[in-house]
């Protein structure tokens, strides 16, 4: 299973966030220890604060924190919210049994692959906070 980028930032993002929660965090911050473009995490934070999963503040000494609990943030919710397709269910194929028999087959494989997301949560994938802060650079609070 492939997921876009998009999705990888996400979940990098909430994970950043909870690493120093319930402090702000800047997108800049994320962007420099990933490594990844700060254009594309800003049109991600402000996702993320739209669904309700980041309060963001903005202005001089902004940023974002979590909206919710890490604990109560499952990475499958994030997969269906950014990852086009896996949101809804596909509408029943009409035609050749075998077509809807592949579909079906992979419907179940979604099902199974979202019910092992929807158990773990952003506070199970930085449960380590110690490892992570110094595979991402950080010493000590981000701030």
């Amino acid at each position: 299973m492939r997921l876009t980028s998009y999705t990888n930032y996400a979940l990098r993002t909430l994970m950043f966030a909870a690493l120093d929660a319930p402090a702000l965090v800047r997108v800049q911050d994320v962007a420099e220890a990933h490594g990844i473009s700060r254009t594309h995490l800003v049109k991600c934070v402000h996702h993320l604060g739209q669904w309700g999963y980041l309060d963001n503040v903005r202005g001089r000494g902004g940023g974002f924190r979590l909206a919710r609990p890490a604990e109560t943030i499952t990475v499958g919710e994030i997969v269906r919210r950014t990852e086009e397709g896996f949101a809804d269910p596909s509408p029943d194929a009409v035609g050749d049994p075998d077509d809807r028999l592949l579909d079906a087959t992979f419907e179940r494989a979604q099902a199974a692959f979202l019910g092992v997301l929807d158990r773990h949560t952003i506070r199970d994938i930085t449960f380590n906070d110690a490892d992570l802060r110094a595979a991402l650079g950080l010493d000590g609070p981000l701030r």
